[in-house]
């Protein structure tokens, strides 16, 4: 980087600075700073600069100097407005460096609390690290300001420069010493100042710190307290749901206990109920039996007798009763093997319709060897065929007094 834009890197960090510097007069606790018109005037140019050597100058060839003579009028451009080519008295200088530095105004009296005390001393403390990193290069600037060209025996600068130079050298002697002040009693162990500005802000910045660590503390507490309180009623929820939990259980075993007694009294009532209705039913068996005192063809002829005799004011209903066994003895002779022709459902509707309902029509199924037997669940009447490979006879016996009920009912249809 050459001198220039150095230059103008340090001017642009000292306004920054400056700036900074007048944002903290305005908070309520930067108020007791010193405006930066009063830090530049305290500045005097004989403490900070050397004085200048007094050197006649050498006959130069031409050319020789070019190259210096065209970076002084570069320099010269840049130069702010109002400042000549002679070197300026100590008094103007400051009052256009104020200017150039500080602003069109330097705003006093103006307090607000926008700015905590903390951020006040820690805007301090970066203008601070900032004037510190600058140092390097002030100095090299002081050194250089009054160097001059071997050849030439003309300054390192032109005189715009070096006013520039200048300029920023007392902006950076004023910002030093108003840091200085205001750090005095931490630079300065021997000092019996315990009042500034910083020794307040970090006086402050500590109690407000206290302050905060209390307020955690009080809140880490009241969290803890809260924390407890929370875990308290949760343990006291869990024990309320556990028991609930366990009443609802055991009113679930003696719901279970209760429903498993009344299914228990009721499959007994069942079993009594269907033991009766049993009972009942083989009763009725019996009782029906007991009508049919002779079977074979003579005790179908008397079980038709009764029908006849039931039915002789209804002789319609006497034709279909006849008419139906005669179709059901005819199918059974005809195909013996047909097992759905030998079993009759005695709830079936059509046959209580035609045959059940009338006096002597289940007693001539049981007069012709019919048993009532339950199958598949069915209470039926039912004609078992004996195996013929086993009982040649029996079935033979069987099958003939099959037919001889057949011949019956058709004897018995034509009177």
């Amino acid at each position: 980087m050459n001198d220039t834009m150095e230059l103008r890197s340090v001017e642009d960090t000292l306004k920054s600075n400056c700036k900074s510097w007048q944002e903290l007069r305005r908070a309520r606790e930067g108020a007791a700073l010193p405006s930066l018109k009063q830090l530049f005037s305290a500045i005097n140019d004989d403490d900070i600069f050397p004085p200048e050597p007094e050197v006649v100058p050498k006959e130069v060839p031409n050319g020789v100097d070019d190259e210096t003579q065209k970076e002084d009028e570069k320099s010269d451009k840049e130069c702010p407005e109002g400042a000549s080519k002679a070197t300026l008295s100590t008094s103007v200088s400051v009052a256009l460096c104020t200017d150039i530095y500080v602003g069109p105004e330097d705003v006093e009296d103006i307090t607000d609390d926008e700015m905590t005390p903390q951020q006040i001393l820690e805007s301090l403390e970066n203008i601070k690290k900032s004037l510190s990193s600058l140092a390097p290069k002030m100095n090299k600037f002081l050194q250089r300001l009054y160097e001059r060209d071997p050849v030439t025996l003309k300054p390192r600068y032109g005189e715009k420069t070096m006013i520039r130079v200048k300029q920023a050298i007392r902006a950076y002697k004023a910002m030093e010493h108003g840091i200085s002040g205001v750090f005095q009693d931490h630079t300065n162990s021997g000092s019996d100042n315990h009042s500034t500005l910083v020794s307040n802000l970090r006086t402050q910045v500590q109690r407000q710190e206290e302050l905060m660590n209390e307020q955690r503390r009080a809140l880490q507490q009241q969290e803890q307290t809260e924390l407890e309180r929370i875990t308290n009623e949760k343990i006291l929820a869990e024990k309320r749901e556990i028991e609930e939990r366990l009443q609802a259980e055991q009113r679930k075993r003696e719901e279970e206990l209760d429903l498993a007694r009344r299914a228990e009294e009721a499959r007994r009532k069942r079993i009594e109920e269907e033991q009766l209705a049993l009972a009942a039913e083989r009763q009725a068996d019996a009782n029906l039996l007991s009508l049919v005192p002779t079977k074979g063809p003579e005790g179908v002829r008397e079980q038709i007798d009764r029908m006849r005799e039931a039915l002789k004011e209804d002789r319609a209903a006497f034709d279909l009763a006849i008419g139906s066994l005669y179709t059901l003895f005819d199918q059974i002779t005809r195909k013996p093997e047909e097992v759905s022709f030998r079993r009759v459902r005695r709830d079936h509707p059509k046959f209580n319709e035609d045959i059940g309902r009338h006096v002597g029509g289940r007693e001539v199924l049981i007069a012709a060897g019919f048993r009532m037997e339950t199958l598949d669940g069915v209470k039926c009447f039912f004609s078992r065929e004996p195996c013929i490979e086993q009982d040649m006879n029996g079935w033979s016996d069987w099958f003939d007094g099959l037919k001889k009920t057949l011949e019956v009912i058709e004897e018995e249809m034509i009177k």
